[in-house]
């Protein structure tokens, strides 16, 4: 879609996350950084006053501007645009203390820079942390960022893609209990991971001939039926459908070995079946630094790969590396996309 303004670096929307966790101070220190202001020119979606006060205190803060759909982003200075959409009070948005308001807050900030991309006033989104736990108080009853933005996009298949320096990471399944997950697989599921998976290497990072990695479900990848038949009957009949149509895409692996291979470079991304699987030698080597990038939407997302840490919030210990990460990532996307048009 085209955008309504020339502007020679993207707009990335950036979500305050939940006002109660650690969103609104990793959003002030992204926003500040030198590489995120080179690289795009942020836009904040959330609550100037709570930003106001958690940045009470931090030096070379920079100028929160009000801003209005419609009204030029300025590219220029220090001044950082806010499009406010609550006026929360500090007993409303009291750091640590989830709440109802915060729930309905954090919703509108996530609809709003889903609507600012689709419409083309910005180019990219990138979203601080939430707690579907505060959406549920709201009455907004999802799983997380992804399943909401899914139906805000209209989307159909959805899949959540880890990235790091050494490793990227797609999960077919996300927030299940370990107990549902080999009844949720499917030879399509596992079939379409693998397709976004490819799609996005090839359409995102460049990688005309992308390399895949899937994981097993079971010990030793079932060990021929011997710890659990999902290998043979679902995931190796989903790899084999892949292959036919040209992707490269090998598997599946037992796991416990697969991911040192893809880490020393032996493949360019890993399909996992469950989220832990995924996530725990993910934030072995990506703690700090680490971006969540949502595949099959119709526009770009990138998020932090952490959670919104209520125990840290409002005491400035938040690391904002991930938030940092995650608005060039987004930029960078929007930059690449745009040139292959």
């Amino acid at each position: 879609m085209k955008r309504k303004q020339r502007v020679t670096k993207p707009v990335v929307a950036v979500t305050m996350g939940d006002p109660a966790g650690v969103g609104p101070e990793v959003v002030l220190q992204a926003v500040m950084d030198r590489a995120v202001r080179k690289s795009c020119l942020p836009l904040v979606i959330g609550d100037i006053g709570v930003l106001l006060r958690a940045g009470k205190g931090r030096k070379n803060l920079p100028r929160l501007d009000s801003w209005q759909p419609g009204r030029p982003i300025a590219g220029n200075g220090r001044a950082v645009p806010v499009y406010s959409l609550s006026s929360l009070s500090p007993g409303e948005a009291r750091p640590g203390r989830p709440s109802k308001a915060c729930g309905q807050a954090v919703y509108r900030y996530i609809k709003a820079a889903a609507e600012l991309v689709l419409s083309g006033e910005a180019d990219a989104m990138a979203t601080a942390p939430i707690s579907k736990h505060v959406l549920r108080l709201a009455g907004h009853i999802y799983p997380g960022h992804t399943e909401l933005l899914a139906e805000l996009g209209r989307a159909g298949e959805c899949r959540m893609m880890l990235v790091g320096g050494a490793l990227k990471v797609v999960l077919v399944t996300i927030h299940l209990p370990l107990t549902e997950v080999a009844g949720e697989l499917t030879r399509r599921r596992v079939k379409v991971t693998v397709e976004l998976t490819h799609r996005a290497l090839r359409d995102y990072f460049d990688i005309p001939h992308p390399r895949i990695a899937v994981a097993g479900l079971n010990p030793h990848a079932g060990e021929e039926g011997i710890f659990g038949g999902e290998e043979k009957r679902t995931i190796l009949p989903a790899v084999l459908s892949a292959r036919k149509q040209g992707i490269r895409v090998s598997g599946p692996f037992p796991a416990d070995s697969l991911f040192y291979q893809v880490a020393r470079g032996d493949y360019d991304a890993v399909v996992c079946m469950y989220h832990d699987q995924g996530l725990i030698p993910f934030k072995l080597l990506h703690f700090f630094g680490g971006v969540t990038l949502t595949l099959g939407l119709p526009f770009i997302r990138t998020s932090v790969d952490h959670g919104t840490a209520y125990d840290i919030a409002g005491k400035n210990k938040a690391d904002a590396s991930s938030m940092k990460e995650a608005v060039c990532l987004a930029a960078t996307l929007a930059r690449r996309l745009k040139k292959t048009g």
